[in-house]
């Protein structure tokens, strides 16, 4: 009898572990397929973020901790930041209604954007970043391996999460015009309707050459500001083929430029900026409210890199100088 006692006993505790253990794995699994986000992003060295278009952005982290856009080119840092805040912020808002998957399915088939976070050379998490909830609140997701896609949302904060996840390369790329790491040499600026001066920097002085090449003094902190402003310097944004300006790049360049920005650096590179005038409108009136020939904040730029970009006058405002400023005062 005690033998049977025993032997019941036995079988009911596996039951019971068999039991624990299945609700365990079921747990993990049921969570798995909304928690997208990820607590260390310190760890995450790669992102890919990609759609059927097929439109794809690769960003990598350096070891000195910069982010490069397609192996290629510097990343802008504020974008980083905020997509690396999304990833540790993010959480699980509701699960839509049953009546809904099938469209949510069928919009993220279409406009989804898939992202893989990687740590190391692994996959750390994969999903579908899809289109956002009727009360633009929430935005829907998918984790790869299940069939049901979430509402998701960083708490506090009101409104969707997909157009953190762009993959338009010219929107991840750094907006600063001389990104170049080396040291400054030189910066040469010319104003073709009125003067130029170059500014040289040797041995942590600094030499001006003025109007029609006379050597002048250079005052050492009005000097030391330009060269850091230099490297500070952004443009709004920069056109690419679905723009309007950009097919009219070639008249654009054919007209006088208002200034030309040549920066020199130590190891010989060249990086020349050419700013022109944007055409005005009826939204651009003068003081007694008449249109404007030119609008009065903007320049179109062309950078010899091969960008094309639209620039305030506000953002040069470091760069667009007189010889004078740099003049010592005896």
């Amino acid at each position: 009898m005690k033998f049977y006692i025993k032997l019941i006993l036995g079988i009911a505790l596996i039951f019971l572990a068999a039991v624990i253990l299945i609700h365990k794995v079921t747990s993990k699994d049921h969570d798995d397929f909304y928690n997208f986000s990820l607590n260390d992003t310190s760890a995450v060295t790669k992102i890919l973020i990609w759609d059927k278009s097929p439109d794809t952005v690769f960003l990598s982290r350096q070891k000195n901790n910069l982010w490069l856009v397609n192996n290629s080119f510097k990343a802008r840092p504020d974008a980083i930041e905020v997509l690396l805040e999304t990833i540790h912020r993010i959480r699980l808002r509701n699960f839509p209604q049953k009546s809904a998957l099938p469209r949510i399915l069928k919009t993220m088939a279409t406009y989804g954007k898939h992202v893989d976070l990687y740590i190391d050379n692994k996959i750390a998490k994969s999903f579908t970043v899809g289109t956002e909830t009727p009360d633009q609140l929430g935005t829907y997701m998918l984790m790869d391996g299940f069939e049901t896609p979430v509402a998701t949302h960083i708490p506090g904060f009101n409104g969707y999460l997909s157009s953190r996840f762009f993959i338009r390369e010219d929107l991840w790329r750094t907006r600063e015009i001389w990104s170049y790491k080396k040291e400054i040499a030189s910066v040469e600026v010319s104003y073709p309707d009125s003067t130029s001066f170059k500014l040289i920097k040797e041995n942590n002085r600094f030499n001006l050459v003025g109007p029609s090449g006379i050597n002048l003094n250079a005052d050492n902190m009005s000097s030391q500001a330009f060269m850091k402003g230099i490297k500070k310097v952004q443009y709004e944004g920069m056109i690419i083929p679905t723009d309007k300006a950009w097919y009219k790049s070639d008249s654009i360049q054919s007209t006088p430029p208002v200034g030309i920005f040549k920066v020199t650096y130590i190891d010989g590179n060249i990086i020349e900026m050419k700013i022109h005038r944007v055409p005005g409108g009826p939204d651009w009136l003068d003081s007694e409210g008449k249109p404007q020939r030119y609008d009065p904040d903007r320049y179109y730029a062309f950078i010899s890199d091969g960008r094309f970009v639209l620039t305030q006058r506000f953002g040069l405002q470091h760069v667009l100088k007189s010889y004078r400023a740099f003049l010592t005062i005896e």
